[in-house]
């Protein structure tokens, strides 16, 4: 069977139909091989064979009465299979006229789908069909929808909202067993003024460097996630603040390996870290961990201890929905941008005079 090779025409859903009648199979040929992919096989022992070699089978049409293994097998079978794509497959059970109400219900208890009856018409198998290869593609989208949010697209590294998730797992883990957990936070300063300035194609290749470089020299029981425009966290379960120094060295990426340059030279980014060790004892939740962490890297910390943001970032966490973190800190910027403002007025003023 030859697998499914990507076009630029639609892909039709693939069915797998089981019947030991060649002329069964012969029917149901004519009446969907036009709409669907079709895969056909004589037996249940066969159909158990396709069924787990191939991942893009959407829905089964099985016949209950075959020599050999049954229908009522190969469904207990499937069901019974450690695969959630397996058991939750849509099997449309095959019946014959003969087939009692008992036999309908054991195949109904046994996880059946639905039925449908032979002989039977084109117009039926078609609704059957593209009812439940309906159905299962949009419970598929579901499910790479949910393990999207878990995943930064452009990375590939783990997304805001799954580390919160597993920090918090790890923070329960951590109280339970006594041991440390520390946070290293990287900044690549000046990351999301570039990606804004340079466009495609430099963006995606600069961030899907970013992104196999880091998940590269974390240690085995280690994770790394996007948690920033430009900023990432790494969680380090039974490591201390002492050990997380020692490693800041061998996760301090250079800028030259991660690929952040451009005609040879390289660009304006700066490499900053903060090491944090959140609150075991529920005082702060995920997210509340995560700013402060944020906001807190040590090579930006001024004379006064207060930690200085220039205004690219602040203009990036803010497009990026972190208000909190800029609010922290509108104070500074303002007094920061108090020189722009008051030349703009000066021109201002100049160029009203002028007119008078």
């Amino acid at each position: 069977m030859e697998p499914l090779k990507p076009n630029n025409h639609p892909v039709k859903a693939r069915i797998l139909f089981v019947d030991d009648s060649k002329l069964i199979r012969l029917a149901a040929s004519k009446m969907l091989a036009d709409r669907f992919d079709l895969v056909l096989a004589e037996n249940a022992d066969r159909a158990m064979e396709v069924l787990s070699s191939d991942p893009a089978i959407q829905v089964l049409f099985c016949d209950l009465n075959m020599p050999g293994q049954s229908g009522y097998e190969l469904l207990e079978k499937l069901r019974a299979r450690r695969e959630t794509r397996l058991r939750e497959l849509p099997v449309i059970i095959i019946t014959g006229t003969d087939q009692l109400e008992k036999e309908r219900q054991r195949a109904l208890d046994l996880g059946a789908t639905d039925f449908i009856s032979k002989p039977f018409r084109a117009s039926e198998l078609l609704a059957r069909a593209t009812t439940h290869a309906s159905h299962k593609e949009a419970v598929r989208r579901l499910e790479l929808l949910r393990q999207q949010q878990h995943t930064d697209p452009a990375t590939g590294l783990g997304s805001r909202n799954y580390c919160r998730q597993r920090l918090d797992q790890a923070i329960s883990f951590a109280r339970r067993h006594g041991q440390p957990l520390t946070l290293i936070h990287l900044h690549l300063a000046g990351l999301g003024r570039l990606i804004n300035e340079l466009g495609e194609p430099f963006a995606s290749r600069a961030l899907d460097k970013i992104g196999a470089t880091l998940k590269d020299v974390v240690r085995e029981e280690d994770t790394v996630y996007r948690t920033g425009t430009s900023t990432f966290c790494f969680l380090l379960p039974a490591t201390d603040a002492e050990g997380a120094q020692v490693l800041r060295e061998r996760f301090t990426p250079s800028l030259e390996t991660l690929g952040i340059r451009r005609d040879g030279q390289a660009l304006d980014i700066e490499v900053r870290f903060s090491i944090q060790e959140p609150p075991l004892d529920g005082s702060m939740d995920p997210e509340s961990i995560l700013r402060a962490g944020l906001t807190s890297h040590e090579s930006e910390r001024n004379s006064n201890g207060q930690v200085s943001m220039d205004l690219e970032e602040a203009l990036a966490r803010i497009k990026s929905g972190d208000i909190d973190s800029v609010s922290n800190q509108l104070p500074k910027l303002l007094e920061r941008l108090q020189p722009l403002l008051a030349l703009a007025g000066h021109s201002s003023r100049g160029g009203q005079s002028g007119h008078g």
